[in-house]
C-alpha cells in the first residue's frame, strides 16, 4: 500500500512539474526573439522538476502521512492546505526576490500545489476514503 502511494505521488510530482513549467515556457518562448526564448524555456524544465521532486513531493508525502485522516473527509481541506502552502511560497519568494520572485517562482508553485492537491485527492485520498468508509 505504501509503495503504491509513493509511486502515485511520484507520478503526481511529475505532472505538477510539467503543469508549472508549461505556462512559464510558453511565456518565455513567445516573449523573446524565438530561439533564445525557446532555449531558456527548455532550461526551465529541470528547475520545475527539481522543485516538484525536492520540495513538493516531500511536503505532500509529509502532509499525507500526518493528516490523511482529516484530508480524506473533504476535498476542501485538501485545497485549503494546498493554497495555504501556495500563499507561503509566494510570500517567501516575494520577500527574497521581490515581484520577479513572486511571478517567476510563486505562480508556478501555486499551479504545482493545486495539481498536487487535485490529483492527490483523485488518485490517493479518494480511494483511501472509499476503502475506509465503503
Amino acid at each position: 500500500m505504501i509503495l503504491v502511494v509513493i509511486a502515485k505521488s511520484v507520478a503526481i510530482a511529475a505532472v505538477a512539474a510539467l503543469a508549472a513549467w508549461l505556462p512559464m515556457a510558453i511565456l518565455f518562448a513567445s516573449g523573446t526573439d524565438g530561439s533564445s526564448g525557446a532555449t531558456f524555456a527548455v532550461q526551465l524544465l529541470p528547475v520545475a522538476l527539481l522543485g516538484s521532486f525536492a520540495i513538493g513531493l516531500p511536503v505532500a508525502l509529509l502532509v499525507l502521512f500526518l493528516a490523511s485522516d482529516t484530508l480524506i473527509r473533504k476535498i476542501g481541506a485538501v485545497l485549503m492546505a494546498a493554497n495555504l502552502a501556495r500563499v507561503m511560497m509566494i510570500l517567501v519568494t516575494s520577500l527574497l526576490w521581490g515581484q520577479f520572485g513572486a511571478l517567476f517562482y510563486g505562480v508556478p508553485s501555486w499551479i504545482a500545489a493545486n495539481v498536487f492537491a487535485l490529483l492527490g485527492w483523485l488518485w490517493i485520498l479518494k480511494p483511501m476514503r472509499e476503502a475506509q468508509y465503503g
